[in-house]
């Protein structure tokens, strides 16, 4: 039986029932429980406006779960990092006092195996056959014509969450497997979906009567409602049920991990073991993604911002380390504040003439940074003495075929913010 939406009771209907057991307290008194598995879609929470990090907090402030079970290896989970959004959920948990296991599984080579079998010409000719299929299939036409290029991933938590969304993936599945059985080329899907289950499962079974929240990737969801709503004493209930979704203040844990990247209330004391790593992986994120060291008029001012708040936890956190040196120089250097950075750079360069610095690519790109700085500074020879220093670094190693991108045209005119070049 499905509940009621908590708290969608009108006035007078309160009045009439004042005193009575909802349906939902009566089924949880009987023992049932309820399961609401929620889609996520991973990476694309950071792009998509309509089903955003904060929607994924809001669909839990609005359900309310006493358990969550999340999309991350038990082995793994409070100890490494891992999808954000697993992440973010761990930390609701952890700050409203709910229990929160890890669940995923999967075979860490079926994805190498499945590029090597789409190369094969039996696999080509299966291709062909499953595209036959589909082209003809009444829900894959229907839902792709209704539509489009959904996979570009914008539209709602309801979409994802939707049944005709789970009936289009549940029947990709479907004609995926009669063609491919189930193999790298399917990841494997009955023997991941299975293992993870019953991972979630060993853990649900132990809270009769609960409400438990399972976050997972959309395209599991079809399997994970379609097995619970066999299971005796299990409600599986649809966010469907639950919209509106709540607007409540954010927990500061959670508000830290949206607005300032602080997850380290997902970790277990002792964890993350390497901090210097962690803080490291952090901005390589925010500052040194796609093409931002060779561009760096296209990292977002937001990123920027959020960086100098991890910066700051960092300094905090330990002695400085060559690594941190070189991203706050380069912080410094983003923030308009080039006399910071060209003091910080210059000190990393003596320890790169030491021969203290290992890292290739701090040795490079602290004398890169440093033109950089000095052309920005009107400090031409200087400017030109590093772009030098830098190339010569490269020469010889696996950066020189970059070389051009990390020094574009510098060495013959002047770095400027905005520069054509670096759009």
């Amino acid at each position: 039986m499905r509940p009621l939406p908590r708290p969608l009771v009108l006035w007078g209907v309160a009045i009439l029932t004042a005193g009575c057991p909802s349906a939902e307290d009566a089924a949880r008194a009987d023992g049932e429980t309820q399961v609401l598995v929620v889609a996520t879609v991973h990476g694309q929470h950071r792009r998509n406006p309509n089903y955003t990090y904060e929607d994924v907090v809001r669909i839990l402030d609005t359900y309310d779960p006493d358990l969550v079970c999340v999309e991350i290896r038990p082995q793994d989970f409070r100890r490494e990092p891992y999808l954000k959004e697993m992440m973010l959920a761990t930390v609701w948990g952890i700050a409203n006092g709910r229990e929160v296991c890890g669940f995923d599984w999967y075979e860490g080579t079926a994805r190498a195996a499945r590029a090597r079998l789409e190369e094969q010409p039996e696999y080509i000719e299966k291709a062909r056959v499953l595209d036959s299929l589909v082209a003809t299939n009444p829900i894959m036409r229907s839902f792709d014509d209704r539509y489009g290029d959904f996979w570009r991933g914008e539209f709602g938590y309801d979409f994802y969450n939707g049944r005709e969304y789970n009936r289009y993936i549940e029947e990709s599945y479907r004609l995926s497997l009669a063609v491919y059985g189930d193999s790298p080329i399917n990841l494997h899907y009955e023997l991941r979906n299975r293992r993870m289950m019953d991972l979630a499962w060993d853990v649900i079974r132990q809270h009769r009567g609960s409400k438990v929240a399972l976050l997972t990737g959309a395209e599991h969801k079809h399997y994970f409602d379609r097995d619970l709503a066999a299971r005796e004493n299990i409600a599986v209930v649809q966010l469907e049920d639950f919209l509106p979704l709540a607007r409540r203040p954010l927990d500061p844990a959670v508000a830290a991990f949206l607005l300032e990247d602080d997850d380290l209330p997902y970790y277990e004391v002792g964890f993350p073991a390497d901090t210097n790593r962690y803080y490291w992986g952090k901005l390589t994120t925010l500052l040194h993604g796609p093409d931002m060291d060779w561009r760096p008029d296209i990292i977002p001012a937001g990123n920027i911002d959020i960086a100098g708040k991890v910066l700051a936890r960092w300094r905090a956190s330990q002695p400085p380390s060559h690594r941190m040196m070189f991203d706050e120089a380069w912080y410094r250097f983003l923030s308009d504040d080039c006399d910071a950075a060209v003091e910080r750079l210059n000190n990393l360069a003596q320890a790169v003439e030491s021969g203290a610095v290992e890292d290739p690519f701090v040795r490079v790109y602290t004398y890169r940074n440093l033109g950089l700085c000095y052309d920005l500074l009107g400090e031409r020879q200087d400017a030109l003495r590093s772009y030098a220093r830098a190339r010569a670094l490269m020469r010889g190693t696996r950066m020189e075929r970059n070389a051009d991108l990390a020094l574009r045209d510098y060495e013959t005119v002047p770095y400027r913010r905005g520069s054509t070049a670096d759009r």
